[in-house]
């Protein structure tokens, strides 16, 4: 179900003397360049300085190099999917202190509307995200803004491995869509497509206890290693021949599409029980966001058919519960740990389809 990212990867190495490290900078689709960070940044007032140890590249950074991203302020470094030590905290600084290792709700609401004070900041009109509206993870060192700071956004991790750590925040995002349907109601789910997303689904929902998951993947390195998993998993011709035999022939209670596909999303009801729970988590491109859905199958199924976007810092705090209770499962998504210089090598590798997920990690 998941796609092969066609990219042409032309990432420009700056002349690099003295510096912290390597970041990832982004100028405009198709001119990201590694650039070295020449100093360490200082921490203003109610800030927070962080020494990264692991960033994990999104689909999104993915698609902003392809197609830009109206979101980022260029030349910005990128990354939002990170783990880091709290190297020096800002004056008027109390909620943190140097020596904490922490990750982060990345998306940060104003803390005054509507939504923010409901706790849904996830959703505020006013939303910035790291490695868009501020420099990002995909650095030796990042600062974290005043607002983030305030509405404690960083969430402490402990021990917890930094290449496991770095998924908190897509974890999160996963913790928002599948806390939705009550718990009680969930013991069959269908996962369509595999891509990290797609596991990260897979995982957590049998972390949660879902009795039977059942994922769509077409078959190569994501289908094998769910396999290797423990997790049934089909392919699309199959699941079209099977899909009632492995509800129960009812349907399923959770059907949740991680595939950015318009006919995928479309059909995706189908396969759900009547008063079942059907999540278009995948967004689909501004301009292409269209769907045909029989709503004869959503009206007299009484289904309910939602979607999620990004995450709150509560999100967070639940994504690092989980995975510190399943870091072995979760670590075995992560197919490829490299460092900041060879992003060019990372999405040659998710363009040729043999990663699942990759986490940069500083040289320095």
């Amino acid at each position: 179900m998941s796609t092969l990212v066609e990219t042409t990867t032309r990432v420009r190495r700056q002349p690099r003397d003295f510096s912290c490290g390597d970041s990832v900078v982004f100028y405009a689709p198709h001119d990201v360049r590694i650039e070295p960070m020449a100093k360490r940044p200082e921490p203003g007032t109610g800030e927070v300085l962080v020494r990264v140890e692991a960033c994990a590249i999104c689909g999104t950074d993915v698609k902003s190099y392809r197609f830009g991203n109206a979101r980022i302020q260029p030349p910005q470094i990128m990354g939002h999917e990170f783990c880091g030590t709290i190297e020096e905290c800002g004056q008027d600084v109390t909620e943190y202190s140097p020596g904490q290792r922490v990750v982060m709700a990345t998306s940060m609401g104003c803390g005054s509307c509507f939504y923010c004070k409901s706790g849904h900041s996830n959703i505020c009109p006013e939303i910035e995200a790291m490695g868009f509206h501020y420099p990002g993870g995909m650095a030796p060192w990042l600062i974290i803004p005043a607002k983030g700071v305030r509405q404690r956004h960083l969430v402490d991790v402990g021990d917890l491995n930094p290449v496991v750590a770095a998924l908190a925040e897509p974890m999160s995002c996963v913790i928002n869509n599948v806390t939705r349907p009550p718990r009680d109601e969930v013991h069959t789910a269908l996962v369509l497509g595999l891509g990290p997303l797609g596991f990260l689904h897979a995982i957590c929902l049998r972390e949660r206890g879902v009795e039977s998951i059942v994922c769509v993947e077409f078959p190569g390195r994501r289908f094998e290693l769910a396999q290797a998993m423990g997790f049934q998993v089909i392919t699309p011709e199959e699941l079209e021949r099977s899909w009632q035999q492995r509800s129960g022939n009812r349907g399923f209670d959770f059907v949740i599409v991680t595939a950015p596909s318009n006919a995928i999303q479309g059909t995706a009801p189908k396969y759900a029980r009547k008063r079942g729970y059907v999540s278009w988590f995948a967004s689909l491109p501004a301009g292409d966001e269209m769907l045909t859905v029989n709503s004869r199958t959503v009206h007299y199924g009484e289904l309910t058919v939602y979607g999620t976007s990004d995450s709150t810092p509560e999100h967070v705090r639940q994504a690092v519960d989980i995975l510190r209770q399943g870091q072995n499962d979760f670590r075995k998504i992560v197919t490829h740990v490299l460092p900041m210089s060879q992003f060019e090598f990372a999405l040659d590798e998710i363009k040729n389809g043999a990663a699942v997920k990759i986490v940069l990690v500083p040289e320095n």
